[in-house]
């Protein structure tokens, strides 16, 4: 492996990165079959045990951990090229070509390896220190200069990403998974959604990317109840027409036989649906 020039394609957590966003925006634009594909191949190949999830580990730490000081930093980094002296790179070379043939052939995505990622200059600057510790003819140049940006990377405050709906027992794909898919959701419907139907769909989002629908069930229970006095009121205030009425009316039989245990696209249709109509009510108190 050299490191005399970075490759996005064999970097560990760029690779990493593509994946989740591709998952995320596939979850995003209904297409759950590349969803389930990328999520198939970055489960397959990101195991714990393997040579590609441990250099993963270790790249995210460095990105991802902030210390107080510089003398904490050089102790970080000297540990760090003990993991790596420990990660069996043939065998690691192995398992990204295994990776990206299989990103090739089953995504088959053209601008897989073109997506924006923020922080793609200190992906790279990882990557690159990694394979330089590595190296038989080290840069010593390069290699100073890696290391001083890191250094740099490592005494910076990172900035908090504050998710409600992302847990301490929260995944770390799943928590990765939110991040693209809640700045893909603002991005999309910002001038379009209420606060509460975004909620709902972010919600919605993680319950597909955890297979775990309680947090969505909650949002649905939230709305159901919040809209059922409105509707009882609105109709016994007699300020409506016979028309409106007899709409509110179905809508307060079919909230009551409304069922939080199924969960699907229409479901949260139906609910985006209700939350409007709450918004409306509320705004007319």
């Amino acid at each position: 492996m050299s490191g005399k020039s970075h490759n996005k394609k064999r970097n560990s957590l760029l690779l990493y990165e593509f994946l989740v966003r591709t998952i995320s925006n596939s979850l995003v634009e209904g297409d759950k079959k590349k969803s389930s594909e990328a999520l198939k191949i970055l489960r397959r190949y990101y195991k714990p045990g393997t040579n590609l999830y441990k250099e993963f580990r270790l790249m995210n730490s460095l990105v991802k951990t902030t210390v107080s000081s510089e003398h904490v930093a050089a102790t970080i980094l000297k540990e760090a090229r003990v993991v790596v002296s420990s990660i069996d790179n043939d065998s690691l070379d192995r398992e990204k070509s295994l990776l990206i043939k299989s990103i090739n052939h089953t995504l088959n995505e053209e601008n897989f390896y073109d997506q924006q990622v923020p922080e793609y200059r200190i992906f790279a600057t990882v990557q690159q220190l990694l394979n330089e510790w590595r190296s038989n003819d080290k840069d010593i140049g390069k290699l100073a200069s890696y290391e001083d940006q890191l250094m740099h990377t490592l005494t910076t405050p990172k900035e908090q990403v504050q998710e409600h709906m992302i847990t301490e027992d929260t995944t770390g794909t799943a928590r990765l998974l939110m991040k693209v898919m809640t700045k893909k959701l603002n991005e999309k419907y910002q001038n379009i959604l209420s606060e509460q139907q975004r909620s709902l769909v972010k919600a919605y989002a993680l319950s597909s990317a955890t297979d775990d629908p309680t947090t969505v069930r909650l949002k649905l229970t939230e709305i159901r109840e919040g809209l059922l006095p409105l509707v009882e009121e609105s109709l016994l205030s007699e300020s409506h027409g016979q028309y409106l009425g007899t709409k509110l009316t179905e809508v307060r039989e079919a909230l009551k036989d409304e069922n939080v245990e199924t969960i699907d696209d229409s479901t949260i249709t139906r609910f985006m649906l209700y939350s409007r109509l709450q918004s409306e009510l509320e705004s007319k108190e």
